[in-house]
């Protein structure tokens, strides 16, 4: 673990002494903090674990893009579910999105599940709290929230497998494993394999958690080093684009993103909607993009073929964060392509005698990005 701290202590001092007010680094901030943090979230973790493998239940309950960035989705766990209007049972666990959701009621904070929420307040109630650092970064507290979640998940991953249980976790579905996987486990009701720990394996439980966060920072690195100049010149382009009275269409498609773009500030200046590229069966919104409009798309893994073909022979402009680049449009001068520099499997953590790999970055990566953009904009008007 001296090699993730220090990984983490070297590059945050570089990019402190630069003063940026890079959103990308701000959220790489609150990510180094969490990292930090995975030991506290040892106890909670262990006890959650301790209900989960004696047959508890778990649910995600708060926000509801938080709750949808912590169910269904690849790299998550397949046993994870909404908790609504239900009443969680003394045994479950409940992963709570306090940050712009429904109060955690009276009945479910005396129902006896263990209550893990996520917010810089201390929420009542609530078993424990964990902090995203939204406040001391600026950084949206609904983004901020979500760090911390997949942190935990990963030490929770970890408790769970050091008491001989494996929860199943989902494989995306843009591998040719991703539906098999979702037939042979969630569609039989199958959420946990057996696990034999590695003797040898003598680590904290939290070292899932640390990967995560170290995976994450390197991503947030390395995309402020290598997209820097194409994060520039989108913001540059956006900002023209609202001074000469034009509309900035900003599309996104993901668990999480849709709902913190479209209900944020973002909202206010760029027109959001979403366009879910990669998936021929949805029909993508048909605006009236026209000379001088800039089209922004927020994605995934397959470029928005659909997009360019819109604007693009309407004088429009188009950047796009997804991580297959266009070859079509490679040298048009109206075309950006970012590169969220997150791996396809769109996992970053590994766990001997696991078939696959777990936990997202894609959701905090992507939204940070869209953050940069609007902030670049904005900036300059």
């Amino acid at each position: 673990m001296k090699l993730v701290t220090f990984a983490f202590a070297t590059f945050f001092a570089a990019v402190t002494a630069s003063a940026s007010d890079s959103y990308l680094l701000r959220v790489l901030n609150a990510v180094e903090q969490v990292g930090k943090e995975c030991k506290t979230m040892e106890p909670s973790a262990q006890e959650a674990a301790t209900r989960l493998v004696a047959g508890g239940k778990l649910f995600a309950a708060g926000n509801p893009a938080f709750i949808s960035e912590l169910s269904g989705r690849a790299g998550g766990l397949m046993l994870i579910q909404s908790l609504g209007d239900a009443i969680p049972a003394a045994g479950d666990v409940v992963m709570f999105g306090a940050e712009q959701g429904p109060p955690l009621s009276e009945t479910v904070a005396k129902s006896g599940a263990h209550i893990v929420a996520f917010s810089d307040a201390n929420i009542p109630g609530a078993s424990i709290t964990f902090s995203g650092h939204a406040t001391e970064n600026k950084i949206s507290p609904t983004l901020a929230a979500i760090i911390p979640a997949w942190t935990y998940t990963g030490v929770l991953i970890k408790s769970c497998a050091r008491l001989g249980k494996m929860p199943v976790t989902y494989e995306t579905i843009g591998l040719p494993g991703g539906y098999p996987r979702i037939q042979q486990y969630q569609a039989k009701g199958i959420f946990w394999i057996d696990y034999t720990p590695d003797p040898a394996d003598t680590s904290p439980t939290s070292d899932l958690g640390v990967e995560f966060a170290h995976s994450v920072f390197n991503c947030l690195q390395r995309a402020e080093k290598e997209d820097r100049a194409k994060l520039d010149q989108s913001g540059q382009w956006a900002a023209q684009s609202l001074k000469d009275g034009k509309t900035v269409y900003m599309y996104c498609m993901g668990h999480f993103i849709p709902d913190e773009i479209g209900k944020s500030e973002i909202a206010a200046k760029f027109k959001v909607n979403t366009w879910n590229s990669g998936f021929t069966s949805l029909t993508p919104p048909d605006d009236p993009i026209g000379t001088g409009d800039l089209a922004i798309h927020i994605g995934y893994q397959h470029p928005p073929h659909g997009l360019f073909e819109h604007a693009l022979p309407a004088n429009a402009k188009v950047v796009y964060v997804d991580l297959l680049q266009h070859r079509d449009t490679k040298s048009d001068p109206n075309v950006i392509w970012i590169d969220p520099m997150w791996p396809w499997d769109d996992a970053v953590v590994r766990l001997k005698g696991y078939d696959i790999p777990m936990l997202p970055p894609s959701g905090i990566v992507n939204t940070a990005i869209a953050w940069e953009i609007y902030r670049l904009a904005t900036s300059q008007l």
